[in-house]
Order: structure tokens, then C-alpha cells, then sequence
């Protein structure tokens, strides 16, 4: 067995620099961090989907605008994305990190205390949409910096687990405190939870990346990933990003209205809250272990999202069936697969554009944050307007689609070539300018 720094390296690239942590599982530390960040910055739309049924009475808020602010909240992300990247490679994974917690802790601050009326609710969830975008490129390059890259899909499950890991405080948060001590106090814990995150990363998180190698940077540099794309692989990416904004529309609105639909059902406010603890747990589980089978050889390709994605069709039709037994088994269905497969999508795409990864990144992304944001506020509108059955069946539909196209996008997969065979491949075309690199444009949802 080996020791700690054997354990938690560097990339891949440059394992053999033999620079030791000051800290003892530096990996670990990385990832708990990146996703104690990721919690904060989702948490606010979450919390806001889980309470949606308190939020309807006090705020006068119907489905419809539930909807359209979750969906200003992954607009804003969106929008901010590209921006972010640059932002955070600038100020660094401390600095990046810290902003982005402190935007989450505004958002939540201002729910719990600065919302009289539902339209205050949209300028917070905005907030937290910005929160949101500054805070997952120096998150994941931290994880870059600090994690070996034998477990580095594993981390990355871990971190994206982060986000059913907000769904599940969201959901266990109605039965605990909604109905208890009120929806308010549920966002002002929220916000103590923020509040005290920040003295944690300015104590654990390093200001510095780690030093590379002047071999490795001259490479970073001068290397094919300043030249364009391979034909393949834009063609890889474009149809990943349909197949991902496509799961996304339907997942996010899964987290958003779960309990609004629970109730419907006939379930009681608890238990619907309840409900969506569960399927989040389910969604915390997936997505690691899916990472952990990827860094062993098993699965790790867009042939596997499609299963998942398939999975989460049949999860939601049996939510849309309206029968209380099928519900439930339907949301650990639903959360579980349909939402599980955002972070075998990175580890995928990563893997598959060495060295673009930051232009492959940003594009496959940029179709979950369009589908993130449309998605809730299409099905907002039609379960108003037709109601739960109609809605849950159009996601069902919507999944499928992605399904289809995640199974194109494995086909096109399998005709690329090895990450060190597009890398000579582009080499031999021409060079039109540098990149930004990695660490600071990796983004995620």
C-alpha cells in the first residue's frame, strides 16, 4: 500500500513531479471541498423546488412561476458560464471558490429574509445562478490539480453528487423544518451552512495551484489544442450536447417539481418532501459509483448514459401513472438514472477531446444549461395548463429523445480515435491561436 502522496497525486501528466502536499490526502480535501461549493451554489433552486407548496401559499406563487424561476437560475448560469471560466482562472480556486460561496449565501440570505413578494424570488435565484456558474470551474480545477487521475472520475461523481445531494437536504428539509419551524428558517440554516463554509475554504483550500513542470506548460502551450477541432469530434460533441440538454430539461424539472406532483398524487406535504429525499439519495449514490466502474474499465461511454437515460423514461412514466406505489418507485427510478449520468458525461467528453477539453467541455455543456433552463419552464407551463399526467408523459418523451441521441452520440464515439491519435491528428492541421487552458474552463451541472 502505498503512502498519502502515492494515493493522491497529481495529473496524470504530471504524476512524476515530486512536489509533496503540506496536507495529507490532498485529493480527498479537494473533493470534499469542491463539493461543499457545489452544495452552496445549487442549494438555493433546490430549496426553492422542495418548498415550492409554502412558497405557493405565502408568496401567491403558482406552478407556472415556480417554473420560470428555476429557470432564471440556470439561464443566468448559463449566460455567465464562459465568463466564469475566465473569471475563475484569474482569481484562482481560493479566491473563484469563495466568491462563488458567498454569492450562494446572498442568495439564500435574501430568500429567507428579502422576499415579500415572488418576484424578489426571481433577483435571488439570479444571484444564485451567478453563484452557481463561478463556482464549478475552480471547483473542478481544483479536482484537476489535486486528484490522481486514476480516481479522478470517481471524484468527479462525487462532486456532481453534490447536486441530488442539495435535492436531498431540500427534500428532507420540508418534514424537519418547513412544517415546523417554517420555510424561512429552512434558508437561513441554509445560509449558516454557507456562512460557515467560508473559514473552511480560506484555512483548506491552497491559494496557489501547484507548479508544474516548464516541460509540461511549454507543451500545454504549444500543443495541439491550439488548433481546431477534429471533424469527428466536433461532430461527437454536438450530438452529446443535444442528447445532454435534452436530459437536463427533464431532470431539472424533476428536482423542481416533485413535491408540487407528490401532492397531487395524494400524498401528504411530508411524505412528498420525503419523496424527493429519497430519490435524491438514489441520485447521491449513482453518480459515484457510475464514476468508480468508468476509472475500472466498466461502462464510461455514452452507450451507458443512454441506458441511463432510458432508465429515467421509465421512471418517469411511472410518475406520470398517478398511482402513489408507482410514484415512488418511479422517482428512485427517475432520479437515479435519468439524473445520475452528468458526470459520466464529463468524464466521457474529457476523455475522448484530450487536449480540447476545455472547447469540448464548454460545448457539450452548454446544451445541459439550455436544457436546464427551458426545461422547468416548458413543464411549469404544461402542468398548469394539463396538468401532471401530460407533463410527466412529455418528460418521459423528452428522455427517451436523449436517450436516442446519447445512443448516436456512442456511435460517433466509437469512430474516434484514441486521445493521443486526435492530439497527432490535429497537430497536422493548422494553428489558429491559443486556448485558455483546462482548469479553467472545465464547467458542470
Amino acid at each position: 500500500m502505498g503512502n498519502a502522496a502515492d494515493s493522491d497525486d497529481l495529473l496524470g501528466e504530471d504524476h512524476a513531479l515530486p512536489m509533496p502536499s503540506p496536507r495529507r490526502h490532498p485529493g480527498r480535501l479537494a473533493t470534499a471541498m469542491a463539493a461543499s461549493t457545489t452544495i452552496v451554489a445549487v442549494l438555493p433552486v433546490f430549496l426553492v423546488g422542495g418548498l415550492a407548496v409554502q412558497l405557493e401559499d405565502d408568496l401567491g406563487m403558482s406552478t407556472a412561476i415556480l417554473g420560470a424561476g428555476v429557470a432564471v437560475f440556470w439561464a443566468v448560469s448559463a449566460l455567465l458560464s464562459p465568463a466564469a471560466g475566465r473569471v475563475a482562472q484569474r482569481l484562482g480556486a481560493r479566491k473563484g471558490m469563495l466568491v462563488a460561496v458567498v454569492g450562494g449565501l446572498a442568495a439564500l440570505s435574501g430568500i429567507a429574509f428579502a422576499t415579500p413578494h415572488w418576484a424578489w424570488l426571481f433577483v435571488w435565484l439570479a444571484v444564485g445562478g451567478v453563484a452557481n456558474a463561478l463556482g464549478h470551474p475552480p471547483s473542478n480545477g481544483l479536482i484537476v490539480d489535486q486528484v490522481a487521475v486514476r480516481n479522478r472520475a470517481f471524484a468527479f461523481g462525487l462532486k456532481q453528487a453534490a447536486v441530488p445531494a442539495a435535492t436531498l437536504i431540500a427534500g428532507l428539509s420540508v418534514p424537519v423544518l418547513a412544517l415546523t419551524v417554517g420555510w424561512k428558517w429552512t434558508f437561513t440554516i441554509g445560509a449558516a451552512f454557507a456562512l460557515l463554509l467560508v473559514p473552511v475554504l480560506i484555512g483548506l483550500v491552497p491559494a496557489k495551484r501547484r507548479a508544474q513542470p516548464a516541460a509540461a506548460q511549454s507543451q500545454r502551450s504549444a500543443g495541439p489544442s491550439a488548433g481546431p477541432l477534429p471533424r469527428k469530434l466536433k461532430s461527437f460533441l454536438i450530438v452529446t450536447a443535444i442528447a445532454a440538454a435534452m436530459g437536463s430539461a427533464q431532470a431539472n424539472a424533476l428536482g423542481a417539481f416533485t413535491v408540487i406532483s407528490a401532492t397531487q398524487a395524494g400524498f401528504d406535504v411530508a411524505t412528498a418532501g420525503l419523496l424527493l429525499g429519497v430519490g435524491s439519495a438514489a441520485g447521491c449514490l449513482t453518480r459515484p459509483l457510475v464514476g468508480m466502474a468508468a476509472d475500472r474499465g466498466i461502462g464510461g461511454s455514452m452507450g451507458t448514459v443512454a441506458i441511463m437515460m432510458s432508465m429515467g423514461c421509465v421512471g418517469l412514466l411511472a410518475i406520470a401513472s398517478g398511482n402513489q406505489i408507482a410514484f415512488a418507485a418511479g422517482c428512485i427510478f427517475a432520479f437515479g438514472f435519468g439524473w445520475g449520468w452528468n458526470g459520466l458525461v464529463h468524464y466521457v467528453v474529457s476523455h475522448r477531446s484530450h487536449p480540447f477539453t476545455a472547447r469540448a467541455t464548454g460545448i457539450a455543456q452548454s446544451g445541459t444549461y439550455i436544457g436546464g433552463s427551458l426545461g422547468p419552464l416548458a413543464f411549469g407551463i404544461v402542468l398548469a395548463g394539463f396538468g401532471p399526467t401530460v407533463a410527466w408523459t412529455s418528460a418521459a418523451i423528452l428522455a427517451a429523445m436523449g436517450a436516442g441521441a446519447a445512443l448516436l452520440a456512442h456511435r460517433l464515439e466509437k469512430q474516434l480515435s484514441t486521445p493521443t491519435a486526435i492530439s497527432v491528428q490535429a497537430a497536422d492541421e493548422p494553428n489558429h491561436g491559443l486556448v485558455h487552458g483546462e482548469r479553467g474552463a472545465c464547467r458542470s451541472n
